[in-house]
């Protein structure tokens, strides 16, 4: 019977059954590249890649999902893969670089500090490899999570790996982006490129109830070592998701896509957080401030009203740093494919923040609210809160200017 770590999504599965094909015919390289937005599910696909390689009992359907390989693959944790982290100087220090734990490619605590795959890293790949295997299963197999934050140090210490790989090995890469690849590494692996899910199959995906929900564990220990009932966790995950307090229709479902390159797993997320509803506020308050200001310039008796700026710093400073910027960045770019008659119902943000009255925008103050995004962009964490919000007061000014 076939079974996985879980149900691969669709747009997954033609990748996942031309790598059965290629396996069961014998014509798979010893490396694999899979790259594409993190919110398209490359990790679990990775995932069912390594399991069905170590299935004792493969067959063109899939895993077994009965076998012991596979029932370690259930628990996320395996004697025969190791994953490679992109870590930071502490989880470096805890040797949290590779691991048997397949926990982190599911979900992982973001990092306030920058992450980084190690020249270190790549060389416990290699020794890692080059020992025999324990499960009795087909060899073992490395995963290098979020490949694009490997240096030139650390691609050319698992270079001669790629060149010479260990028999029975199997070494699958995530990236978001080829690009920031060597070349040398490139050109020894295959290469599967994500592409993007069609619009309709990804709404669905959001409005999909049984998908509504966090990413938990299905096997979790108590602090006595006793395995926690994973309907109870999953309840008080599905408490905390903010997002649910507020019924998941398909303007909301539009909103979030629109600001996570149409990347439903990533979309699901914004959801859960309910972030997709702060930044409906946030587009609605920067159209009354730009309805305002022209209702002022046009009238020029009534005193200028400031509160609607006010509340755009609020309203944003609900969001974090990097949905600012994307808000923004992507909020402009309607706007000028509204302003080049792209009929609404594809922009989300204007159509659902309620923000049609920014077509009366000129082009060339777009244009230069789109430069002064970089100094937001940029701004250093050194800088006091008070400093963001006189940039954003700037674009705000720029946005509408006359």
């Amino acid at each position: 019977m076939f079974a996985q770590v879980q149900e691969l999504h669709s747009w997954l599965q033609p990748y996942y059954q031309q790598f059965i094909t290629t396996l069961l015919q014998g014509r798979l390289t010893s490396s694999i590249i899979i790259s594409g937005h993190e919110g398209l599910g490359g990790n679990e696909l990775a995932l069912a890649m390594a399991q069905f390689y170590l299935c004792h009992h493969p067959s063109e359907h899939g895993a077994c999902g009965t076998c012991s390989s596979c029932q370690m693959f259930k628990r996320l944790t395996h004697q025969d893969v190791g994953v490679a982290y992109a870590t930071n100087a502490d989880e470096f220090d805890k040797n949290l670089d590779f691991i048997d734990d397949m926990m982190g490619l599911m979900a992982r605590k973001p990092s306030a500090t920058r992450r980084s795959l190690r020249v270190d890293t790549m060389r416990k790949v290699t020794n890692f490899l080059n020992e025999s295997a324990v499960s009795g299963g087909r060899g073992k197999v490395v995963i290098i999570h979020g490949a694009q934050l490997m240096g030139e140090g650390a691609a050319n210490a698992i270079l001669k790996t790629f060149e010479e790989p260990s028999p029975n090995s199997l070494i699958i890469m995530t990236t978001t982006s080829l690009e920031a690849l060597l070349p040398t590494i490139l050109s020894r692996a295959s290469k599967i490129v994500l592409r993007e899910v069609p619009v309709d199959e990804a709404v669905a995906y959001l409005l999909n109830h049984d998908n509504q929900k966090p990413w938990v564990p299905h096997f979790s220990f108590d602090f006595e070592g006793k395995e926690a009932d994973y309907d109870s966790r999953l309840a008080a995950a599905l408490e905390d998701c903010k997002g649910l307090k507020e019924p998941i229709g398909v303007e909301r479902a539009q909103i979030a896509l629109s600001l996570n390159s149409y990347a439903p797993l990533a979309a699901m997320q914004m959801l859960l957080a309910g972030d997709d509803l702060q930044v409906a506020n946030v587009v609605n308050s920067i159209a009354q401030y730009v309805q305002s200001q022209v209702q002022w310039r046009s009238a020029q008796k009534k005193p200028l009203r400031t509160e609607f700026g006010r509340e755009v710093i609020t309203s944003m400073r609900k969001l974090a740093k990097p949905l600012q910027e994307r808000l923004l960045s992507e909020l402009l770019l309607e706007t000028l494919k509204y302003k080049a008659n792209v009929p609404v119902d594809e922009l989300p943000l204007i159509n659902y923040g309620r923000a049609t009255c920014l077509e009366s925008l000129q082009v060339d103050h777009i244009f230069a609210a789109m430069d002064k995004l970089r100094f937001i962009a940029d701004r250093s964490p050194l800088i006091p809160s008070r400093a963001s919000q006189a940039l954003l007061r700037t674009w705000l000014q720029r946005l509408s200017a006359p």
